[in-house]
């Protein structure tokens, strides 16, 4: 990656943090959203310079192949406006982003650089933090036994939130989406096989618009109407248990009484 520096000093302006975790993770999502900067906020605005971003694509060892796409790209009507025209034009742009990926995720691996961040919750007024996966980023070896060694905890806490007054209707959620009661020590085995967990909540205001028809929008409540766990029973996410836990008040979803 010999001409990592010159990149990595014009965007180390726009953020210092660029070889950390968060700052790599921003970088990928910048490159993301570089085809609807109207409507975005940039960590890395110097990447709205064309010239920077296809050098993002140049990093490393470049196959001749890969350098006639980067410079068909680099004139291509897929920088204005109206964006892309044709099939190729939208072809070459997706395999610019995807090269630009591999480029620093080999970056990631070459400076050890983590592809995990702490998740901070607060549900039920109980403050709680956890390894979580980086979206943009790839798993090092330390980081999969990071998030191995935390599942203990976060079942911990989820269990916690279930039994704490008013105690929540816990359910395992089956493969056709079917919602089957069950208790704290089904959870507890199957948290055994797990390779990484994580916990998020949802709440819902709901409004009727119709005779049988009902319509929401979010809310924020201390109290969720549901909390969701999934266990992770793989790294290649192929295999998951689901468990959810529902607020004891039914009045929580009127239009499953209004249907009764």
């Amino acid at each position: 990656m010999s001409n990592l520096p010159v990149i990595s000093k014009v965007l180390q302006q726009d953020n210092p943090e660029l070889l950390t975790t968060k700052g790599l993770s921003a970088l990928l999502h910048d490159c993301i959203c570089l085809k609807y900067a109207q409507n975005h906020r940039f960590t890395y605005p110097s990447l709205l310079d064309t010239s920077i971003y296809l050098e993002l694509a140049q990093i490393g060892n470049v196959t001749s192949t890969e350098a006639e796409v980067i410079r068909r790209i680099g004139v291509s009507r897929i920088w204005a406006k109206n964006g892309a025209e044709t099939m190729q034009e939208a072809a070459d742009f997706l395999f610019l982003f995807r090269k630009i990926c591999d480029n620093i995720h080999e970056l990631q691996q070459d400076l050890g650089i983590s592809g995990i961040i702490n998740r901070h919750v607060a549900y039920r007024d109980r403050l709680f933090f956890y390894p979580a996966t980086d979206d943009q980023l790839l798993l090092l070896e330390s980081d999969r036994t990071t998030l191995q060694n935390a599942v203990p905890g976060i079942i911990e806490y989820f269990l916690q939130l279930v039994e704490m007054p008013p105690t929540y209707n816990l359910f395992l959620v089956d493969q056709d989406e079917r919602k089957i009661s069950t208790n704290p020590a089904a959870v507890q085995e199957a948290a055994v096989r797990a390779v990484r967990a994580e916990i998020y909540c949802e709440s819902h205001e709901w409004i009727q618009t119709g005779a049988n028809y009902w319509e929401s929008k979010h809310a924020s409540k201390v109290d969720p109407d549901e909390m969701h766990l999934c266990l992770h029973l793989d790294w290649e996410e192929d295999d998951f248990i689901f468990f959810d836990a529902h607020h004891p008040d039914q009045e929580r979803w009127p239009w499953g009484i209004a249907a009764e």
